[in-house]
């Protein structure tokens, strides 16, 4: 599930919307960020990275590194609210902290009517306060080194605005399986597939393979075929496959406004109970309810998509022989700027 995960689990719209569903029951019933028993650190920080090869902490990575202190404004609704979407490559029997293989930052504005979705890709190399220079997609497993995801979630959010500029308020992090459910649940996304994805070495779940091909033209996706197309990394480059993480987003949330938003929330409970292993989020009950009301009033022509692509980025070896991305922060930050404010 690199797919829409990959990075690309990361958030869109849509998310924020289908979370407002699926989080309901689960948020009456108990204290929001409760730590379960099962969630840790499987296998240390040797598990961070790509989901292809272990990552070594870097030479500048510190083993004490202070924890970083959760503290987020209380959103009431009518401020421009910015979040982290994370899409966790969790494999059967990991803990839930794992490696971050999607980054997305959503940014919803009720007061002029709009959204903003940024992909950053997850081997941008940058730095990790307290711990030195890493990929991004490190940050939520170094916060996490006790085993508690809401300091991992801490860190990957102040590295996002240490590196970018952004300030975030919130988080949600999603695993593999709970997408699927949740495409599942959708009753499946139909998704414009711009040209044929042919990728004989798809990973499975047990690290062998399980050959992906899907014709272009208009496609109707179940869950699993959705997480394919948004994970696949052959058939183009990760950028593109950035772009079709947030297609898929955009097809999901599309489905879901077709449902309909009162109906959803009404079997929010049913809903919760497919996916709420998966998911994890800072977001309180009100919160959510406000966010899945201003998503579905925000018309499509007023969501705004971007990735940190080619145009943004370089390629660049590391001493250590990992290859990594540079941000080009002279074209960077103006599209950030545009997209994000101050």
């Amino acid at each position: 599930m690199s797919a829409l995960l990959s990075v690309a689990f990361v958030f869109s719209a849509f998310a924020v919307l289908v979370f407002a569903f699926l989080t309901v029951q689960h948020l009456m019933s108990q204290p929001a960020n409760d730590l379960q028993a099962s969630d840790g650190l499987d296998g240390g920080l040797s598990s961070v990275g790509n989901g292809l090869a272990p990552v070594p902490i870097s030479e500048g990575a510190t083993a004490m590194a202070p924890t970083p202190t959760r503290v987020a404004e209380a959103w009431e609704g009518s401020d421009r609210v910015n979040i982290l979407l994370l899409g966790i490559d969790r494999r059967p029997g990991e803990g839930f902290v794992s490696r971050t293989d999607s980054m997305m930052i959503v940014s919803i504005d009720p007061a002029a009517d709009t959204a903003t979705i940024l992909s950053v890709p997850r081997d941008l190399y940058v730095e990790i306060p307290g711990y030195g220079q890493d990929r991004i997609n490190t940050a939520l497993v170094y916060g996490a080194r006790d085993g508690d995801y809401l300091d991992g979630a801490a860190l990957a959010m102040q590295t996002v605005y240490s590196n970018l500029g952004i300030p975030v308020d919130h988080f949600v992090l999603v695993d593999f399986n709970a997408f699927v459910r949740i495409i599942d649940l959708l009753e499946g996304i139909d998704v414009q597939v711009p040209y044929d994805i042919n990728d004989p070495s798809y990973p499975d779940m047990d690290f062998g393979y399980d050959p992906l091909y899907i014709p272009a033209g208009l496609q109707h996706f179940d869950g699993q075929t959705a997480l394919k197309y948004a994970r696949t990394r052959h058939a183009d480059s990760d950028f593109n496959r950035a772009y079709r993480q947030q297609q898929v987003l955009f097809a999901a949330r599309s489905k879901a406004l077709q449902l309909g938003l009162g109906k959803m929330l009404l079997n929010a409970p049913s809903l919760y109970r497919e996916v709420e292993g998966g998911i994890r989020t800072d977001l309180s009950l009100d919160q959510i309810l406000r966010l899945a009301k201003t998503v579905g009033d925000i018309p499509s022509e007023n969501m705004r998509n971007e990735v940190l692509d080619q145009d943004y980025v370089t390629s660049y070896r590391t001493p250590g022989g990992a290859s990594v991305l540079l941000l080009n922060s002279e074209l960077a930050m103006p599209l950030i700027q545009e997209l994000f404010g101050n």
